[in-house]
């Protein structure tokens, strides 16, 4: 499909955002460097919102928390933030990033206890505690490739045992976090782009014994946690608790717990339309801290996700009347014949029908006059490129938003499966008032 010249503002921002847009810059900053989240906005990304509104806003809406950048970022300046997260990790990630009453005294006598606990791990520990389920996930006859060597199985399930037998919920989830952090580096896989992969040679170079992971656990709560659990006790609790205002569950069936026109500001990153399943990414994670126990849960949560994704089946769905969208549409449709799969036109539908719910509730919520910020990226498929910021620009004016422009952060590369035809995608930040 031949590019257009855009109906909208576009303005290139790459020197601006080049170096925030991407979590990589959190990655040693005190709190958001527990654990190494790979998608989202840095924290400057929020800073350079608020330091260009014509206004101080009061009350935020973060629609999709994911490891909790926005809320945590506005809270530390004293600004009241909802947000809502339908992954029970991320959730997790992000309200135990958000808390501030972490006392020191308690963090490391509750340390103490998981230590202790963990050097005293009995040996019928799998008759102890569960196996998370998967056909993957340990060595079983027959199989080739398995997730977990057989002592780095026992070794988290012995974390897992010395956490849950300590008496307080909130340093449970600290220590969930701890080892949620080191579950990659001990594993058989590494995260590669929409999946997780096997590691090169992972069966002659991953030794794990028992005892090293579970030094690698106490090693990443000394040198990473407990400098930050010291500082937090050093400062005055902040007057905004954006932690009681993080609501697990999907935004789109959850959104009315937002009182209506009370919200002043809404920055957000929904996920890309790149049928990337996040519950696959993150699948170690889940399942190892039991945050999913069944493939009947796994399917559960994503039914509940954004339809960025092919994983559920949605039946057929209709196409919004928006002209740049039916146009991707008829152009895509003509591809059926070599699609890799039948619910591709139904993920891409059912995004934008999700998209405009989400504008049609924020029109309600919001104050007139007032700025969202959205982070979203272009998308491509069968040589067809999808304008995703400009449909949803039309999705939002649909639903009486003024578009102020769209920012263009930076290039990422197009899908090797374009076969040349589309170099690059525009990653940007759509800037728009209600």
């Amino acid at each position: 499909m031949a590019k257009k010249e855009s109906a909208y503002k576009i303005v290139d921002y790459t020197n601006e955002y080049k170096s925030i847009m991407q979590f990589n810059k959190n990655k040693s900053v005190p709190i958001h460097q527990w654990y190494p989240f790979v998608e989202g906005y840095s924290k400057e990304f929020i800073q350079s919102i608020l330091d260009e509104l014509p206004y101080s806003p009061t009350c935020v809406l973060e629609p999709f928390a994911g490891s909790g950048t926005t809320p945590v970022e506005l809270q530390d300046q004293n600004i009241k933030c909802i947000s809502f997260e339908v992954s029970p990790f991320m959730y997790l990630l992000s309200t135990v990033k958000m808390r501030r009453d972490y006392v020191l005294e308690e963090f490391e006598d509750f340390f103490s206890q998981v230590k202790e606990i963990i050097n005293l791990s009995p040996n019928n520990i799998r008759e102890i505690e569960p196996i998370p389920f998967g056909k993957t996930l340990i060595k079983k006859e027959n199989l080739n490739k398995w997730n977990y060597n057989d002592e780095v199985l026992d070794a988290i399930l012995d974390i897992n045992y010395a956490i849950r037998n300590i008496a307080s919920t909130k340093y449970q989830n600290l220590f969930k976090i701890a080892l949620a952090s080191i579950l990659l580096e001990v594993s058989n896989v590494f995260r590669n782009g929409k999946c997780l992969s096997y590691k090169k040679k992972w069966l002659e170079s991953v030794k794990y014994s028992r005892r090293n992971v579970h030094e690698i656990f106490v090693d990443k709560i000394n040198n990473v946690f407990l400098n930050d659990i010291i500082d937090i006790a050093k400062k005055d609790r902040p007057v905004i608790n954006n932690f009681d205002l993080c609501y697990y569950g999907d935004v789109r069936e959850n959104i009315n717990l937002v009182e209506d026109h009370s919200i002043d500001l809404i920055i957000t990153s929904p996920p890309y339309l790149n049928s990337r399943d996040y519950t696959d990414i993150y699948m170690l994670e889940l399942k190892m801290l039991g945050l999913i126990t069944s493939y009947d849960d796994l399917q559960s949560l994503r039914k509940r996700t954004l339809r960025s994704h092919v994983q559920v089946k949605h039946g057929d769905l209709i196409t919004l009347n928006v002209p740049l969208l039916k146009e991707c549409i008829d152009l895509i449709q003509q591809k059926t014949d070599v699609f890799w799969n039948t619910d591709l036109l139904n993920m891409i539908k059912g995004y934008f029908i999700d998209i405009n719910t989400l504008f049609s509730q924020f029109k309600i919520k919001m104050r007139s006059g007032k700025f969202i910020y959205f982070n979203v990226a272009n998308s491509a498929y069968y040589g067809v490129e999808i304008a995703v910021d400009e449909i949803i620009c039309q999705i939002a004016e649909k639903q009486g938003f003024k578009i102020v422009e769209i920012r263009k952060a930076r290039d990422l590369k197009a899908s090797s499966q374009q076969s040349g035809s589309i170099k690059s995608l525009r990653e940007s930040v759509i800037v728009m008032k209600s």
